[in-house]
């Protein structure tokens, strides 16, 4: 068997064919591990994952991302169409073809991700964070993430960078002060039967299998043919400066949402840098840029309860620091819908909603 690599100085061998897991806790240096494994190897016998979604891609149409590896292979026209015509039907992005990567939903952007990399794979793959693994790849696997998102049985290896804390031992204390003959959201037909209620001081699971942007369109930022009502009142079309004074959004990808430079300039408090793991980040002037990627998420987070909506959304939240953060909402009668299929999340929930695919 042919030795890919062997990086002493991390005690690392990789033969070829290996599936490797490299895991660790929030800002623990996963991804700075992976770009030093991406420095000693030859670059064209291998692609990349990024986990920052929007690095992933070029300017232009989710078509031209398809074919983009295909054209610098000099593939013939034909065989390019087909290609890029078969990958667009395998990962659902065939109504996408046409748009522009601007445009492109959270979730689109994480299909397109792999399959611009999976439609003509190098031997290879570094993968920070993808959204699925590909099934049956012949060459070496290495990625980056969290344990609980994929079965450790599919590694030949799991590296740990360091520890984890004990994040799974944080037992919030909950008042639990829920009102339940009063719903604070109903949501009608958010897509095809995706219906439901949310109750004041709540904190529900929203599990869904759909591709649509679901956190998108409950939030305002993407349209539904469906409604969304705050108690009495329909806000399904309110111009958002209204509607984000009654619901607040945490999207998955911070890139939405990262607007200044440094962490402390957006005068975020004490206690809520405090709550978020950020106090020396704010304290330093860190860069936004130097942040982990798990630490642009908390940033956005920060950010977007100093709002105080009285209802907030969160899209796939990290667990780190997440029990502290409904203890804080919870202590101000907050109402929290959390869309996650995660186990260690769902727990966290008053209850659990959960919708199949259509």
């Amino acid at each position: 068997m042919r030795k890919v690599l062997d990086l002493e100085g991390h005690q690392l061998t990789i033969d070829q064919g290996q599936k490797i897991l490299i895991t660790g806790p929030i800002a623990s240096g996963k991804t700075q591990f992976l770009a030093a494994l991406a420095s000693h190897l030859p670059k064209h016998e291998i692609d990349q994952h990024f986990q920052d979604i929007d690095a992933n891609f070029i300017s232009g149409s989710v078509a031209e991302n398809l074919a983009f590896t295909l054209e610098n292979d000099a593939a013939p026209r034909e065989q390019m169409l087909e290609a890029v015509t078969a990958a667009a039907e395998t990962y659902a992005l065939t109504a996408f073809l046409g748009t522009d990567i601007r445009d492109l939903p959270t979730r689109q952007k994480e299909l397109l991700a792999m399959a611009q990399i999976l439609i003509h794979p190098a031997d290879i793959l570094l993968l920070d964070a993808p959204a699925f693994l590909p099934d049956e790849f012949p060459g070496c696997l290495i990625v980056a993430g969290r344990l609980t998102d994929y079965d450790a049985n599919l590694f030949d290896q799991v590296i740990t960078l360091t520890a984890d804390p004990s994040e799974h031992d944080v037992k919030p204390d909950f008042t639990r002060q829920i009102n339940p003959d009063k719903a604070i959201l109903s949501v009608t037909e958010l897509v095809e039967d995706m219906s439901f209620q949310v109750f004041e001081g709540e904190k529900l699971a929203l599990s869904h299998h759909s591709d649509a942007p679901i956190g998108d369109m409950l939030a305002g930022f993407r349209k539904t043919t469906g409604e969304v009502d705050y108690y009495y009142e329909n806000i399904t079309l309110q111009p958002l400066d209204k509607r984000t004074k009654k619901v607040n959004y945490v999207p998955k990808n911070p890139f939405d949402m990262l607007f200044v430079r440094r962490v402390s300039d957006l005068k975020i408090s004490d206690e809520l840098l405090t709550l978020c793991g950020l106090s020396d980040q704010a304290k330093n002037k860190t860069l936004i840029k130097d942040l982990s990627h798990g630490q642009k998420r908390l940033f956005v987070t920060a950010s977007v309860l100093m709002r105080q909506a009285p209802v907030i959304i969160f899209d796939q939240p990290e667990l780190t620091h997440f029990p502290e953060i409904l203890q804080y909402l919870d202590a101000r009668q907050i109402t929290v819908v959390v869309l996650s299929n995660q186990p260690d999340v769902v727990a966290l929930m008053d209850r659990q909603e959960v919708f199949d695919a259509d």
